[in-house]
């Protein structure tokens, strides 16, 4: 894995969680998940695993959680997807995203559940928590896929304006 490219997205992310996801409100928009789960999907495994629970204790680090639960959470998406990728083509665009979801899920409820039960995170059902769990993942997921496929999509095209011309 190139970990110079995953140290600038992991930059990145950290911008798009401090900077625009606390500018514009977006509560069910999580850069961290969206990188573990690229990470998930492309990288070799022992990397991919490594990378996700990296990318949750830059989260932890800079959030005012206890310190561990995103890194565990995020460590979990990656172990899940990178099992979840021998079951599956995920280079194929609605399994990356199916598969993202799926992995994603369940950390997220956790999250949500430390959050709920012991920190005293608000007067949000069980219901409430399930809906956030599912649409956090979900965004998540389809992001993730939209940033994986975005490379093939641009070679594509370049390939075909160049086939047109020549």
């Amino acid at each position: 894995m190139a970990w110079s490219g995953y140290a600038i997205a992991l930059l990145l992310a950290y911008l798009l969680q401090t900077g625009v996801t606390a500018l514009f409100d977006l509560p069910l928009f999580d850069p961290f998940l969206i990188l573990a789960i690229i990470c998930g999907l492309v990288a070799p495994t022992h990397d991919a695993r490594i990378a996700g629970w990296i990318t949750g204790l830059a989260q932890d680090l800079g959030s005012a959680d206890a310190l561990g639960i995103h890194a565990f959470t995020l460590g979990l998406t990656a172990m899940l997807l990178t099992q979840m990728r021998t079951f599956g083509n995920v280079g194929v665009w609605w399994v990356a995203a199916l598969a993202g979801f799926i992995a994603a899920w369940p950390g997220q409820f956790l999250y949500l559940l430390h959050l709920h039960y012991w920190a005293g995170g608000g007067a949000v059902g069980f219901l409430g928590l399930l809906g956030t769990a599912t649409w956090t993942a979900a965004i998540a997921a389809v992001f993730a896929m939209l940033i994986n496929a975005l490379p093939w999509a641009m070679h594509r095209r370049r390939r075909h304006i160049r086939s047109a011309h020549f």
